[in-house]
């Protein structure tokens, strides 16, 4: 047992170093680092393979070095490792754990390109949950994102081309040119297809400027799934674009019940990237108006249907919305960068609307249909 201990507390502090390179911007010696502390970590569980009585250490044991299989992307050896631990007699609760890891490996599984090869200027996008079968998944779950992230790519390059948010007009031709979205056919396994910006080539002179949006759109995703907005905010800082990545991304996230986990693939300069969004919308929804609870007036919801949009005032757009029981209806105001985007689309549908007084005027926080997250 002593034997065991020691090896699981080298792995831990290779581990850490690993975490430490990787903040430093050292990937590869990461890696390395965290292949190392992975076969430690795998030789201490093999340690208790026969010793059932040693629970929860047996099976925490597994679940750590599973979770290192993980992260050097040994997904074989992280299915093995669940298997055994489960194959045991764990804690319920450390089980239920196994088991929700076993799925994050098969998700990244889902995310390799299995052959495909992706160029510059293209990235994958994955969907995970019950709501996807081998290969299948209904219209509205899918495209419904694929819609949303076309208008989020073109911001993104809006953006990185030092462009003022535009909110009314017409976009640049010759930007919308440039990223123009085109779409493959569908893939099994976790439901996926790939999205080329730019054009319908396999590869076309120029293409680092769109392989450096979609860069930085995976940044982005980076920072909203681990929940760190202030990064983010850093990392946009106009105002007007953080406010639209959030309200697009919130629609693209997952459900948390049709769908578990949104990912993307991309080959950047760097090599293959992924990245899974798993954080939910709801979750998104309330960090996003997180910081308006310290006003003195509490953001309160309005359900209704949303029958006008007005967006010829520069700084501030208008929405009214209308409940469908009484007919009475209310003005909201929607700040810079929600209403082209995130707004117009759902004109005419129920709505549910989060708000915030401000003086005279109800401030606009969050936005999104009645139905968007009902099970299938």
């Amino acid at each position: 047992m002593n034997e065991i201990a020691r090896l699981h507390r080298e792995a831990m502090t290779l581990a850490e170093e690993a975490s430490a390179e990787r903040r430093r911007g050292y990937p590869d010696r990461a890696l390395e680092l965290m292949r190392r502390a992975f076969e430690l970590e795998r030789d201490a569980a093999h340690g208790t393979e026969d010793q059932s009585e040693l629970e929860p250490t047996r099976s925490v044991l597994h679940r750590s070095a599973a979770s290192l299989a993980l992260e050097c992307r040994e997904f074989r050896e992280a299915e093995r490792l669940i298997g055994r631990a489960l194959a045991g007699n764990p804690p319920e609760e450390i089980a239920e754990e196994l088991r929700d890891l076993l799925e994050d490996v098969y998700f990244q599984r889902h995310l390799s390109l299995r052959g495909i090869v992706l160029q510059p200027g293209e990235f994958q996008i994955s969907l995970e949950g019950p709501a996807v079968g081998f290969g299948i998944t209904p219209a509205s779950v899918f495209w419904s994102r694929v819609r949303d992230i076309e208008p989020l790519v073109y911001r993104t390059a809006e953006r990185k081309s030092g462009l003022q948010f535009g909110e009314r007009g017409p976009r640049s031709k010759e930007l919308a040119k440039k990223m123009k979205l085109y779409v493959s056919a569908p893939r099994a396994a976790s439901f996926a297809l790939s999205l080329r910006i730019g054009g319908p080539q396999q590869s076309l002179p120029g293409m680092e400027f769109p392989r450096d949006v979609i860069d930085d759109l995976l940044d982005c995703f980076e920072l909203l799934d681990a929940g760190d907005l202030q990064k983010l905010e850093e990392h946009i800082q106009d105002e007007s674009y953080f406010r639209n990545f959030v309200g697009l991304s919130e629609k693209i996230a997952p459900d948390g019940e049709n769908i578990r986990r949104v990912g993307f693939t991309a080959i950047t300069a760097k090599g293959e990237r992924r990245v899974a969004l798993s954080r939910t919308r709801e979750r998104i929804r309330v960090a996003a108006i997180e910081p308006a609870r310290a006003e003195p007036d509490q953001p309160f919801e309005e359900l209704g249907i949303l029958l006008e949009a007005d967006a010829r005032k520069s700084d501030l757009g208008q929405i009214q919305v209308v409940d469908e029981k009484t007919g009475k209806s209310r003005k909201f105001f929607v700040p810079r960068g929600m209403m082209s985007d995130i707004v117009r689309p759902m004109f005419e549908q129920c709505v549910i609307v989060v708000a915030q007084r401000k003086g005279q005027r109800l401030m606009l926080q969050s936005i999104h249909p009645v139905d968007d997250e009902a099970p299938l």
